[in-house]
C-alpha cells in the first residue's frame, strides 16, 4: 500500500503544464464544482427547514392537546405541566373575525387568536423581543376597548398603527332566527408584530384570552392548550403521555399539524440530491480522462513494475490512489467552498423574495444552513464515484502486458 500511493504521487508530480496536467486540472475542477453544487442545494434546503420550523415553533406550540370534553381549565392545565418533557403550557383559541379600520370600511379577513399572558408567552415568541407589549395585552373592563396585536402585513392593509381603534366583526348564533347580524366589537391596537411567518403576519390578530368569549362564536370557545416541550425534535414521548392522561383529548404534535409540508420537503430534498449527484458522477467521469493520460504516459513504467515483480492488484492500486488524490481534491475543496458559499449567503441574506413568493413560502429570505451529516454524505458519496470512476483505467493498466508496455513508445 505505502509503494503504490508513493508510486501515485511520483506519476502526478511533475504534470504541470503538460495534458496529463491539464486533464487533471479540468478533473478536479469538474469535481469541486459538482460538489460544491451539491453542498449548497443541501443547505438550502436544510436551511429552509429549519426556517420554516423556527417560525412554526415562534407562533405555534410544539403540541397541541384539544380536551375534546368539558374540563376544568385549572384540572387540564395542572395535568399537562406534570406531564414529563413539558416546559411550558398555556391555552388558547382561535375565531375567524373581519376587521374594520378608518381606512378600510369595507374590512379585512383576520384570524383571531386568543392569548393567555404571561403564560402563553412562554409556548409562543409572538411578542417578539419587546416584553413592554405583555403589559399591555391586559383584560379589559366591560365596555373598554380590548387590546389588539396585528401582524405587520394585516397592520399595513388596514392602515393601522399603535393607538389605532378597530372594529371586530364575528359570527353571532341565534337559535330562535338562525343567523343574526355579525357581532361587532371594539379594539385597540396596542403593538404591530413581525414573525417572519407569512400567515401569521399577513393575517393574525392577537387579544387577551379573557377577553375572547366576548366577541367569539360559541364553537369556538373551549379552546385548546398549547404545549412547549424541552425536546422539541422528540414530542412522541409528550404525545402518548397526554393521551394516556386525558384519554378523550385530541393530541397533535408539530409533525401532525404540518406533516405533509414537511413530507414535501423531504422528498424535494431527496430528488434534489439525486439530481445533483448524477451531474457529481459525470464530473467524477473526468477522472476516468485523467488515469487513462496517466496511463498512456506511464506505459513504460508500468513495464518496469511488472518486470521487477509488482503484481497486477499493486499496478491497479496505483492508478486508483492516482485517480482518488485527483477526485478527492476536487471533492474536499469543493465541499470547502460550498460551505463558505453557504456561509456568505446566509450571513450577507442574499436570497431575499419579494412579498408574494414569501406569502407561498412562509419566509421573506433563504438561508443556506449544510447540516455537517449532508456535507459528510455528499463527501463520501463524491469519494465512492471517483474511485468507481478511476477503477476501470487502473484495471486496463493492470492487464497490460510486461513486454508490450516495455516497447511502448
Amino acid at each position: 500500500m505505502n509503494v503504490s500511493l508513493f508510486l501515485a504521487r511520483r506519476f502526478l508530480s511533475g504534470r504541470r503544464g503538460s495534458l496529463l496536467g491539464t486533464v487533471s486540472s479540468l478533473a478536479l475542477g469538474g469535481v469541486a464544482l459538482g460538489t460544491a453544487a451539491l453542498v449548497v442545494a443541501m443547505g438550502l434546503m436544510s436551511g429552509y427547514r429549519s426556517e420554516l420550523f423556527e417560525k412554526l415553533a415562534g407562533t405555534n406550540a410544539e403540541v397541541l392537546v384539544l380536551p375534546g370534553v368539558e374540563a376544568d381549565d385549572a384540572e387540564v392545565r395542572e395535568t399537562l405541566a406534570g406531564l414529563p418533557g413539558v416546559a411550558a403550557v398555556a391555552k388558547t383559541a382561535f375565531a375567524p373575525g373581519l376587521l374594520l379600520g378608518p381606512k378600510v370600511p369595507a374590512g379585512v379577513d383576520a384570524v383571531v387568536k386568543g392569548l393567555d399572558v404571561p403564560t402563553g408567552l412562554a409556548t409562543t415568541r409572538l411578542l417578539g423581543s419587546d416584553p413592554a407589549l405583555a403589559g399591555r395585552m391586559v383584560v379589559p373592563a366591560r365596555g373598554e376597548r380590548i387590546p389588539v396585536l396585528l401582524g405587520s402585513g394585516l397592520a399595513a392593509r388596514l392602515g393601522a398603527g399603535a393607538g389605532s381603534p378597530l372594529v371586530l366583526e364575528t359570527a353571532s348564533l341565534s337559535l330562535a332566527r338562525g343567523v343574526a347580524p355579525p357581532r361587532r366589537t371594539a379594539l385597540v391596537v396596542v403593538g404591530i408584530v413581525t414573525t417572519g411567518f407569512t400567515e401569521v403576519d399577513e393575517g393574525w390578530a392577537v387579544v387577551p384570552i379573557g377577553a375572547f368569549d366576548r366577541f367569539a362564536p360559541p364553537d369556538t370557545r373551549s379552546g385548546v392548550w398549547e404545549l412547549k416541550l424541552v425536546d422539541p425534535s422528540r414530542p412522541d414521548t409528550v404525545v402518548e403521555a397526554a393521551r394516556a392522561a386525558l384519554p378523550a383529548a385530541t393530541v397533535l404534535d408539530w409533525r401532525a399539524l404540518n406533516g405533509d409540508l414537511f413530507r414535501a420537503l423531504l422528498v424535494q430534498q431527496t430528488l434534489l440530491f439525486v439530481a445533483l449527484a448524477l451531474i457529481v458522477a459525470v464530473a467524477a467521469g473526468t477522472v476516468v480522462s485523467s488515469v487513462v493520460v496517466l496511463v498512456a504516459q506511464k506505459t513504460r513504467e508500468i513495464g518496469v513494475l511488472a518486470a521487477i515483480g509488482a503484481g497486477p492488484r499493486a499496478v491497479a492500486r496505483t492508478f486508483r490512489l492516482a485517480g482518488l488524490a485527483v477526485g478527492g481534491a476536487g471533492v474536499l475543496l469543493g465541499a470547502v467552498a460550498g460551505v463558505a458559499i453557504c456561509a456568505l449567503l446566509t450571513a450577507t441574506r442574499a436570497v431575499r423574495f419579494p412579498a408574494e413568493i414569501a406569502r407561498v413560502y412562509y419566509v421573506s429570505w433563504m438561508p443556506f444552513r449544510p447540516e455537517p451529516r449532508d456535507v459528510l454524505a455528499i463527501a463520501a458519496t463524491g469519494l465512492l464515484l471517483v474511485l468507481v470512476a478511476a477503477a476501470f483505467p487502473a484495471r486496463r493498466a493492470a492487464r497490460l502486458a510486461p513486454a508490450e508496455a516495455l516497447r511502448y513508445e
